[in-house]
């Protein structure tokens, strides 16, 4: 069993395609755009420094079981996404101070624009 099957299992969720195939392509080379940014490959506590975050920020958790944090920055931003079974799910980015998380789009295209 990879990394992203024991997650999907654990966390009990479905990561889409699109995903995992940035999650792949990452654990070879991080993309240059990325470069200082924290990836789920690397750091499998995501979810949970997002939550710290917040709290730090006294910011009410808006994340549950299905959110799955996928990228943080410097620990004062953060990406994710419902990994509910949706092929391209839509990203959320919160960043520091901020009372709500922001729309960033379609999966699909966020990783392009990082990795394109």
């Amino acid at each position: 069993m990879d990394k992203l099957s024991r997650i999907e299992q654990e966390y009990q969720i479905s990561l889409p395609e699109i995903y995992k195939d940035f999650y792949r392509l990452c654990s070879f080379s991080i993309p240059t755009k990325l470069i200082g940014t924290d990836l789920r490959n690397t750091h499998p506590e995501l979810n949970q420094w997002a939550i710290e975050l917040l709290e730090v920020d006294g910011i009410e958790n808006f994340l549950d079981g299905s959110d799955f944090v996928f990228m943080m920055h410097q620990g004062y931003m953060f990406w994710y996404f419902k990994a509910d079974g949706n092929p391209d799910p839509t990203v959320y980015g919160y960043y520091e101070n901020k009372l709500k998380p922001d729309n960033e789009g379609l999966l699909s295209e966020f990783i392009k624009e990082y990795t394109g």
